[in-house]
């Protein structure tokens, strides 16, 4: 399900004013958001139908063109696919062999960009970024790998620190959109949702464990108040300066089931969907750093995004 002209070509309209008169926000709203609602619109399948009585007004009937979570990684279970249709996968060489190793993933967030964490460039930009995919053992044509053009860190992150952990990958080439691979939206405001998010990755499915998980997972877990993670990273060398607001903390409230984002999920999406009936997911957080994953609350960091939006907007909108 490829964009339609009409939808490409105002959105693009809308980003040549704001790009030009960065302070305008179209209809009092950023450009991030008119670009989430293009997003959502195209998820949408709207028909017609007229009823059989004199001087009728037609009656308009929505459904969603995609898959979606309607439950509701470490404790979690396997995605359908089309699930989480902006989930990507960070693929670098692997030495001496053929093929590639994802040891991080990221979020689709537009036709060229991919959000994920500053920390998973440390040796070096990937090779590929893949789209699609939801079991690495198996070719289901779905997939699509992109190449990268450039990596954009956030210009305070830093290696030997946790901070800032957040960077946006530029593909070298423009995605079109379907019911397998779409993008997903950014979540705006720095109030958190009470409701519980979803954490997807390939990661270890225990800790320590010798290879990630082939299949993409899914988890529930919940925010936990930031004294939690405090205590949990007091003295970390990568957490000098405490917990910051531009931090999440979040685990799992029932600390006698496993659920965790593990080793490998680097990178990878925070999310929720906020419309009932709806398929588009608001990325609230990318996932930083963990303790040891699976293990009673086990709270973890996760970059907060809306503390970083205007970073996010210039880069993937503006001149950058």
């Amino acid at each position: 399900m490829s964009s339609s002209p009409l939808s490409r070509f105002a959105v693009l309209l809308l980003t040549l004013v704001i790009t030009v008169c960065p302070q305008v926000h179209a209809f009092g709203k950023r450009i991030s958001q008119i670009n989430c609602d293009a997003f959502q619109r195209e998820t949408k399948l709207i028909r017609e139908a007229i009823p059989l009585t004199f001087d009728a007004d037609p009656l308009i009937f929505e459904s969603f063109n995609c898959s979606k979570t309607v439950d509701l990684i470490v404790g979690g279970e396997d995605v359908k696919v089309g699930e989480f249709p902006h989930q990507a996968l960070l693929g670098w060489k692997i030495k001496g062999a053929s093929g590639y190793k994802f040891p991080c993933g990221g979020s689709l967030i537009s036709e060229r960009f991919v959000l994920t964490a500053a920390h998973c460039m440390s040796k070096g930009p990937p090779e590929i970024v893949r789209l699609g995919e939801t079991d690495l053992t198996a070719d289901s044509g779905d997939e699509w790998d992109a190449g990268v053009k450039f990596v954009k860190r956030h210009p305070l992150h830093r290696f030997n620190s946790s901070y800032h952990d957040i960077a946006l990958i530029m593909l070298n080439e423009t995605i079109f959109f379907s019911a397998i691979i779409r993008p997903a939206c950014l979540w705006q405001t720095l109030n958190e949702t009470s409701s519980p998010v979803i954490v997807t990755g390939f990661g270890n499915t225990e800790y320590a464990a010798a290879s990630m998980s082939s299949t993409l997972r899914k988890v529930q877990l919940n925010f936990l108040d930031r004294g939690e993670c405090e205590q949990q990273y007091r003295g970390y060398r990568k957490f000098r300066q405490g917990i910051w607001d531009s931090q999440l903390c979040i685990g799992n409230v029932r600390e006698q089931e496993s659920r965790d984002a593990c080793q490998g999920d680097s990178g990878g999406p925070v999310q929720i969907i906020t419309e009932p009936k709806g398929c588009t997911y608001h990325v609230l957080g990318i996932t930083s750093h963990g303790a040891i994953c699976g293990s009673g609350r086990s709270p973890s960091i996760y970059t907060r995004v809306a503390s970083y939006i205007d970073w996010i907007e210039e880069v993937v909108w503006g001149e950058g």
